[in-house]
């Protein structure tokens, strides 16, 4: 049964944001910041109300841990990567809203 496109945009809106923070997270990194803590709950709330094999949620659960283990630029490196992902995810959540309503236009 294929997935309601109102399902779609509600994972769409939750990855943008979850790059978003992502993106913030590696900058600070980046720049030594270690003030992630408001970053990594926020990360952490949004990951919850995904499903627990969601993929996004395991990249955020990914990132957030790396960010809380690691030294700085490991973690930096691993949050970007999910982050990296995490656009890849958009892109296709973009692409199957986009049949979708291309679909209903028929």
């Amino acid at each position: 049964m294929p997935v309601p496109r109102e399902d779609l945009v509600q994972e769409l809106r939750k990855a943008e944001q979850a790059h978003q923070l992502l993106s913030e997270v590696e900058r600070r990194l980046g720049g030594g910041n270690t003030e992630l803590e408001e970053l990594l709950r926020q990360l952490e709330q949004l990951g919850r109300t995904l499903p627990e094999e969601d993929s996004i949620r395991l990249l955020i659960e990914s990132a957030v841990g790396s960010a809380r283990t690691h030294r700085s630029m490991k973690a930096g490196s691993e949050v970007a990567r999910s982050r990296s992902t995490l656009e890849g995810e958009i892109s296709s959540l973009r692409g199957t809203i986009q049949g979708i309503d291309g679909r209903a236009d028929l």
